[in-house]
């Protein structure tokens, strides 16, 4: 029971797709907070301007990437394809932040107790059910 959860906010990211096996392009948000009515998004991305599979793909690039540059014995070019890897992670976040979860990225920052966020949150429903929000 969510009750029984500690003092924090728990945010699960899916990647969900219609047929098991395929590359999926729709992300399944779930974000478990005590004491609130957990929230359950279904956010299809193959038509945002980064596709969660395209972005998927550079992420396995870095990695890949990553492994090599660990095998790397020399100073000058390891700094230099690491801070390479470090840029293109930096861009990789900064796509799924603004092109794959879009407006739902608030979703997962941290709530606070203060009034006048409650009151931000009440004049942003409408524009969330623009977004695609749907009230349970």
């Amino acid at each position: 029971p969510l009750g029984s959860l500690p003092g924090v906010t728990v945010c699960l990211l899916t990647l969900a797709s219609p047929q098991p096996g395929s590359g999926g392009d729709t992300l399944l948000l779930a974000r478990l907070e005590p004491g609130t009515t957990p929230v359950n998004l279904r956010i299809p991305t193959a038509l945002t301007k980064a596709p969660l599979r395209s972005v998927l793909r550079d992420f396995d690039a870095i990695q890949r990437e990553q492994k090599e540059t660990n095998n790397c014995t020399d100073k000058q070019d390891w700094w230099l394809r690491r801070s390479e890897l470090d840029r293109r992670m930096k861009s990789l976040i900064e796509s799924l932040e603004t092109q794959v979860l879009g407006c739902w990225r608030g979703v997962l920052l941290p709530s606070a107790p203060e009034p006048a966020l409650a009151e931000d949150a009440v004049r942003l429903h409408p524009e969330l059910r623009r977004c695609g929000l749907r009230d349970p």
